[in-house]
């Protein structure tokens, strides 16, 4: 058994060296705040603590490295999540991994996510290990639109991540960076709503767009549905939690599909019970709904408060208006299930043995 060397270099070279491009490499990028906001104290959501997201990071990197990574570019974090997993980390049947550090500030906020995810595209990573929410994974996307990923869920609400065991999504990318299977063959493109302001630059979701009410924004997470007034889903799948889950009720929207919904609530005959959070049901009114194409523009008029994937984000003033349209040009998520399958039909754990 050999242990894995930790670089502690300072410098992040955004050219590639020759030494490295040698190299198979997959990208980690953990949220700390993930799984820790105010849904624990109005809802019954558990809590997801620092040993559990070492765990899950520790499992992952194993994994990646079994599937041929033989270098990981992670993200460090104020309270050094990932550093402490990678720390000792140790591979039988390698040779040393290479552990190295994104060189970027990083200020505790949602843009040390969208920064390295930047950095990240500029060394060409093959496969990145995304743990977090909804809203982690869509800073993601920001940084690097079409970056190929296996989101691995560590937040509340999560609809985008996959809930999996990290040991397997770790051996997907693995898999995926070292070329054993092709990207395209086990991975499907993202759906994104693009948000248009004229006031402001643009910006996205991954999951849904939802006008609230109110003039300010408070706490980001969304609780109250007395509150919400329309929005426009990009997934809405039935087994699952969030405000996703209102959407679908009325209609199956899977992430796959060349389509979306749009929904205006309210008071109404027809009502919809929906788990908005864990253990938390609610009923809403539904006062129109209806599918959306890929492209389509949805004109959403203030006042109110816009929310991406569950968080307020943006406050409309009265008349003001934001157009949505859904487009398939989000991130490569990779399929882990597909990815393992496939190696294995194509006897790569025979030749590992």
């Amino acid at each position: 058994m050999q242990r894995a060397s930790l670089k502690e270099s300072e410098a992040f070279y955004t050219e590639t060296s020759e030494f490295e491009h040698c190299m198979t490499t997959v990208g980690i990028v953990a949220s700390p705040s993930a799984g820790k906001d105010l849904r624990r104290l109005v809802a019954n959501a558990g809590s997801v603590g620092d040993v559990d997201k070492i765990s899950f990071i520790r499992r992952a990197a194993s994994g990646a490295i079994e599937g041929g990574a033989t270098r990981l570019l992670y993200l460090d974090d104020a309270r050094h999540l990932v550093e402490r997993a990678l720390e000792g980390l140790v591979s039988s049947d390698h040779s040393a991994v290479d552990l190295e550090r994104i060189d970027v500030p990083t200020l505790g906020s949602s843009r040390d996510s969208v920064r390295a995810a930047e950095q990240l595209a500029k060394q060409q990573v093959r496969a990145v290990l995304v743990f977090g929410g909804d809203g982690t994974n869509r800073d993601i996307a920001k940084g690097w639109q079409d970056a190929p990923i296996v989101p691995i869920s560590v937040g509340t609400n999560n609809v985008f991540p996959l809930t999996i065991e990290p040991t397997l999504g770790g051996m997907a990318a693995g898999l995926v960076a070292d070329g054993v299977v092709e990207l395209e063959q086990v991975a499907h493109r993202a759906k994104v709503i693009h948000v248009d302001f004229d006031d402001r630059e643009n910006d996205r979701a991954l999951v849904d767009v939802v006008l609230t009410e109110g003039g300010f924004i408070g706490a980001r997470a969304i609780w109250d549905t007395d509150d919400l007034k329309s929005a426009v889903f990009a997934i809405a799948e039935p087994a699952s939690v969030g405000l996703s889950s209102i959407g679908a009720a009325l209609k199956n929207v899977p992430r796959t599909t060349d389509s979306g919904l749009y929904v205006e609530m309210g008071e109404s005959e027809q009502r919809v019970r929906a788990p908005i959070a864990p253990g938390t049901y609610e009923t809403i009114g539904i006062v129109d709904h209806r599918v959306i194409s890929l492209d389509e523009q949805v004109v959403v008029e203030g006042p109110g408060v816009l929310a991406f994937d569950g968080e307020r984000d943006h406050v409309l003033t009265d008349g003001q208006k934001v157009n949505l349209s859904i487009r398939k040009d989000g991130p490569w998520v990779i399929n882990p299930t597909k990815t393992i399958e496939l190696a294995n039909k194509n006897h790569y754990f025979q030749s590992k043995a």
